[in-house]
């Protein structure tokens, strides 16, 4: 009987020896949204032997046009654990490991672990900075993304040997935001794109192929792939000659985060015990949804470790909200 990966084997620059490759790797995604869930399920599909997913969200109903992973059942569960028991579906003989967490400066080691390459499917510059920035120290290897209306990017960034390539800063630093999906929108064309790129480049990073050396940027609309050659800042402030590592640091950590534009804010309090807050809830009249990681009610989402996502008009509104019913 033929290996389930015997279509990819065929491939001459994967073979049985590349596939061996990816068997024994571990890759790590941060981010289960819209270029998460499409990368993980190819990596998956392609027998990644481990596959490690992190995401701090909660599955909404506006995800599901382009979060491919979750259907309609999926709706307040937490990204990570819904997108597990996908995975874990599509394809039983790897490892899957979950975490409905938020990654910081605090836990970034202990959260990724040992690792062969770091996919950036994230929403947000601080946790892209903090990652280039743990790579940088740590000499790995990561594959950025990102979409935004009809547009999408992609940049590899491997560190495993010393060279002159730049680093996320030296390409982004000074990037001002677009907006995002949730106040401009984004075709769902767009993320699968990238993320089907992303995840190429992944793969040819685990098996030892030379990988893009260009930054990537699409238009989907347009039909258009243009390759742009980025240089090495000399005074980038990560990867430079003074270089520092302020948010792997934590000197630029945030207390209260804006979830890409939607009205909901996290905020990170000390861990709670679930099931007694519940009891207490309940017996007020609360109505409380139960998805073991975390509990709903009114207008938080309360995970064990105490951080919460809170929908509210400010990050102040936020905080006191989240002081009223949890406490602070």
């Amino acid at each position: 009987m033929a290996s389930r990966y015997n279509r990819q084997e065929l491939l001459s620059f994967i073979g049985r020896k590349g596939q061996l490759k990816l068997l024994r790797s571990t890759t790590v995604i941060v981010g289960l949204g819209a270029l998460g869930t499409v990368a993980s399920e190819l990596l998956a599909r392609a027998g990644i032997g481990s596959i490690k997913i992190i995401d701090r969200d909660v599955v909404e109903p506006t995800d599901l046009q382009r979060q491919l992973l979750y259907d309609e059942s999926d709706v307040g569960k937490p990204k990570a654990l819904a997108a597990a028991g996908k995975l874990k579906k599509i394809n039983s003989g790897i490892q899957i490991i979950a975490a409905a967490k938020d990654i910081d400066y605090k836990n970034i080691t202990a959260a990724v672990g040992k690792l062969d390459v770091i996919l950036d499917c994230t929403d947000n510059l601080e946790t892209r900075f903090m990652i280039n920035e743990y790579c940088l120290k740590n000499k790995l290897a990561w594959v950025h993304a990102a979409a935004i209306k009809e547009t999408a990017q992609m940049m590899v960034f491997d560190f495993r040997k010393k060279s002159e390539k730049p680093c996320f800063a030296c390409t982004f630093g000074n990037s001002a935001a677009e907006g995002t999906c949730d106040t401009v929108g984004v075709l769902s064309s767009a993320t699968a794109i990238i993320a089907a790129m992303q995840a190429t480049e992944a793969i040819k990073l685990m098996i030892g192929i030379a990988a893009e050396t260009r930054m990537l940027r699409l238009n989907v609309l347009q039909n258009e792939l243009a390759k742009i050659a980025v240089k090495k800042n000399p005074n980038c402030k990560s990867c430079g000659k003074d270089s520092s590592h302020d948010y792997l640091d934590g000197k630029k950590a945030k207390s209260a985060v804006a979830m890409c534009g939607r009205g909901t804010y996290q905020i990170k309090g000390e861990a709670v015990n679930l099931p007694a807050l519940k009891l207490q809830l309940q017996k007020t009249g609360e109505k409380v949804a139960d998805f073991g990681e975390c509990v709903s009610f009114r207008n938080i989402t309360l995970f064990k470790d105490g951080r919460a996502l809170v929908k509210a008009g400010s990050a102040g509104e936020a905080k006191a909200s989240y002081a009223r019913h949890v406490g602070l």
